[in-house]
């Protein structure tokens, strides 16, 4: 009997020690394919991580993108703002307006000189006496296609001076043939001179003065004229100083000079328009100009440039008895 549990101890023995291996073994095995849980939780941890940061990153790139787009959205409306304002600053006639109207306001004494028919060669010459003696005039221009021409005017804009409609043609019979032909001119003018200056102009000068009666002659009223540009916007003027450049080349620089300093100095007039006329012929115009300015100022008198505040002179309208 005593035998027998000796042999039972020792056979329980191996069982079990038999028993724990297997379950040792199944342990190993269970946590090699499952995985320590805390090495689990860490590597679930890095898991989500790894996905969490380029989701960030994402959402970080998109907030900037649209960051730097609503930055250049708002740049770019700026700029076109700005842009818009300095053009709008720029689309004045003359260039700076303000600085016309101030130089106007502040003379007690003012004369304009206005320049009829150019652009043309004289121009230059012209633009070069205004620029030296630091004055502003008026061009009442004609149509003309040479880039030349074309290049005098707008220096002739950008300088300062003020930019004028006078006609297309200047051929009466045409441009006097009716109403609606004459308004066709005007128009056409002033097309012409936005297309080559950039801004559109309202002042108006009528081939002949508003006194001719080449109108009543070729079958258009000037009166109805005069109110259509009164009903427009637009502004023109007459003179009451005359060169006499018109008259061909009877005067001398000296003589055409005295055309236009008498009747000022002889007047109790404050305002005087000077009719000159910047036409190819017209290089006593041009050298006369010098004695005119300088005398001028050396008796208190302001040289200015039409703008809309400019006192008008308008000569009788021609009417047919």
């Amino acid at each position: 009997m005593a035998y027998d549990k000796k042999k039972n101890f020792k056979k329980n023995t191996i069982s079990g020690l038999i028993a724990t291996a297997i379950a040792i073994a199944a342990l190993v095995i269970i946590i090699n394919v499952i995985g320590n849980p805390t090495d689990r939780r860490s590597s679930g941890s890095d898991s989500l991580g790894a996905s969490a940061e380029p989701t960030t990153q994402s959402t970080n790139t998109e907030e900037s993108a649209e960051t730097e787009s609503k930055e250049k959205e708002t740049t770019e409306t700026t700029s076109e703002t700005t842009t818009t304002t300095e053009e709008k600053k720029a689309a004045t006639n003359p260039k700076d307006y303000q600085k016309a109207v101030d130089t106007e306001k502040n003379a007690s004494k003012r004369v304009y000189l206005t320049f009829d028919d150019g652009p043309s060669r004289n121009t230059e010459d012209i633009l070069d006496i205004l620029k030296k003696y630091d004055i502003k005039a008026t061009f009442y221009d004609i149509a003309v296609d040479d880039d030349y021409l074309l290049g005098l005017q707008k220096r002739a804009y950008d300088e300062g001076h003020t930019i004028a409609i006078h006609t297309v043609s200047h051929d009466y019979s045409l441009l006097y043939s009716s109403f609606d032909k004459w308004k066709e001119d005007v128009l056409g003018e002033q097309e012409r001179i936005k297309d080559n200056i950039g801004v559109s102009t309202n002042y108006y000068r009528f081939p002949g003065g508003g006194s001719n009666s080449k109108g009543s002659k070729y079958g258009t009223s000037i009166r109805e004229c005069v109110n259509w540009l009164d009903e427009n916007g637009f502004y023109y003027q007459d003179w009451n100083v005359d060169s006499h450049d018109a008259d061909g080349n009877e005067y001398t620089p000296e003589q055409m000079a005295e055309n236009v300093i008498n009747p000022i100095l002889e007047s109790d007039s404050t305002d005087f328009i000077v009719l000159m006329h910047d036409a190819e012929p017209k290089v006593t115009t041009v050298k006369c100009l010098p004695k005119v300015i300088e005398t001028l100022q050396s008796e208190g008198y302001t040289f200015c440039q039409i703008t809309d505040n400019t006192k008008p002179i308008h000569h009788s309208l021609y009417e047919e008895s």
